[in-house]
């Protein structure tokens, strides 16, 4: 896992869990757009951010809120180290090849043991040079018979379960932040932003509403290439209709290109 240490800037507008970085890093680091990362400190503190490209920050530099900077225990300026977080389902699926790869070896082990036994058996029958009887001759031979599989057994038993819990694992679902405002309306709509999310191409985002408060939808310069779902204020979904007034705290869900979902995020929040 790759890791970026960095000098920590104060940024003006709050984060709101949110940090900016230079886009070169993003490949470094192993992550997209909006990805989530861990950042700490030499002192141990850690927080997780969602970082935001954006080519006009320094490639040396995370620009972060001044509460994160409390967080941290770090004044503006302070060095901190950036690294990818692994989201709970990786984690999961590690784990799960992991425990099936200890039952594996395990039960490899108790074959080898089932069939040195078995090997024994047989051997102190020939040493006895004829004087054991036919009975015992069929019974170690089905000693080895029935050992012999119980590796193959388990293996496919350890198999099964690490692929259950991969089928448990929740893929393809929004990121956080999106989920978290779409917790707030009723089920069917927020199935229907879902829906229209995933079905375009792009980086899908959802943008609570800071520096736009106070101009019109219409009035927005929206970049050719982005997509716009609808607009949420609190509990209610507004649409989209070019007059609508954006109030702070406003969500505004849309999708599209990385650097152009870039722009739109500062535009609307600063």
């Amino acid at each position: 896992m790759e890791e970026a240490t960095l000098q920590a800037v104060k940024r003006a507008m709050p984060g709101h869990g949110r940090a900016r970085i230079h886009e070169k890093l993003l490949s470094f680091l192993g992550v997209e757009d909006q990805s989530e990362v861990e950042v700490s400190t030499d002192a141990g503190a850690t927080l997780t951010l969602t970082i935001f490209a954006d080519a006009m920050v320094d490639e040396g530099t995370i620009r972060i809120s001044g509460e994160d900077l409390k967080k941290l225990n770090i004044p503006d300026g302070g060095k901190v180290h950036v690294t990818r977080k692994i989201p709970f389902e990786e984690r999961i699926r590690t784990a799960a090849e992991s425990a099936a790869g200890q039952i594996r070896g395990g039960a490899q082990e108790i074959g080898s043991k089932l069939s040195e036994t078995a090997d024994k058996l047989q051997k102190g029958a020939a040493d006895t040079a004829g004087q054991i009887s036919t009975k015992a001759k069929e019974i170690t031979e089905k000693v080895k018979e029935d050992t012999k599989p119980i590796g193959e057994k388990v293996s496919k038993a350890a198999k099964s379960s690490a692929d259950a819990i991969r089928d448990k694992i929740p893929i393809g679902k929004l990121s956080p932040e999106i989920e978290k405002g779409l917790s707030a309306i009723s089920q069917e709509e927020a199935k229907a932003i879902r829906s229209a999310l995933t079905g375009i191409e792009g980086v899908s985002a959802a943008v609570p509403v800071r520096f736009a408060a106070g101009r019109s939808l219409g009035n927005l310069t929206i970049p050719p290439e982005i997509t716009l779902v609808t607009v949420q204020r609190k509990d209610k979904v507004l649409g989209l209709d070019r007059d609508i007034i954006l109030k702070e705290n406003d969500i505004v869900y849309f999708s599209g290109p990385s650097d152009a979902v870039g722009f739109v995020t500062r535009m609307l929040e600063g």
